[in-house]
C-alpha cells in the first residue's frame, strides 16, 4: 500500500513544478518584446506580447518614400515584429513545455496567429515559410488562434 504522507509530498512537489511552469509561461508572454527595422532603415517598430505596438520610429529616410510606400513599409515592419514576438514566445516556452502535446498546441496557435497577422508571408523569413504547416480549419473548436 502507498504511504499517504509520501503520496501527499509527491503531489505537492508536482503542484509546485506545475506552478513554476505556469509562472515561466506567464513571464515569457509578459516579457516578449521585439524590435524590427525595415530593410532600408526608414521604419523601426517595437512590439510587445500580444502584438501590441510600443513604439514606431521613422528615420529621415522615411521622408523620401512617399505616403503609399511609407504606409506599406510601416505595416510590413509591424508584421515582422509581431511574427518575431510570436516566435520568441514559442522558443521561450519550449523548454518549459517540452515537445509534447502542450507545445504542439502552442505551435499550432502561433502558426494560425502568424497566418492571420501575415497572410501573404511577406514578414516571415523564407525558411519559416517553407517549414510552416498549412493552417487547420478547426479554429472554431479552440475559439480561434491566440494571437488574433
Amino acid at each position: 500500500m502507498t504511504d499517504p504522507h509520501q503520496y501527499l509530498a509527491d503531489f505537492e512537489q508536482h503542484l509546485q513544478r506545475a506552478q513554476q511552469q505556469v509562472d515561466a509561461i506567464q513571464t515569457a508572454f509578459r516579457d516578449a518584446r521585439t524590435t524590427a527595422t525595415s530593410p532600408d532603415g526608414a521604419v523601426t517598430v517595437t512590439v510587445a506580447s500580444g502584438g501590441r505596438i510600443e513604439s514606431l520610429q521613422l528615420s529621415p529616410k522615411a521622408d523620401s518614400l512617399g505616403h503609399t510606400a511609407l504606409g506599406a513599409t510601416i505595416m510590413t515592419t509591424i508584421r515582422k515584429a509581431q511574427v518575431d514576438a510570436a516566435r520568441m514566445i514559442e522558443e521561450t516556452v519550449r523548454p518549459v513545455l517540452g515537445d509534447g502535446e502542450g507545445m504542439s498546441f502552442l505551435r499550432e496557435q502561433v502558426e494560425q496567429g502568424i497566418a492571420a497577422i501575415d497572410p501573404t508571408g511577406i514578414a516571415t523569413p523564407p525558411a519559416d515559410r517553407e517549414r510552416r504547416e498549412p493552417p487547420k480549419d478547426d479554429d472554431d473548436y479552440y475559439g480561434g488562434p491566440v494571437l488574433r
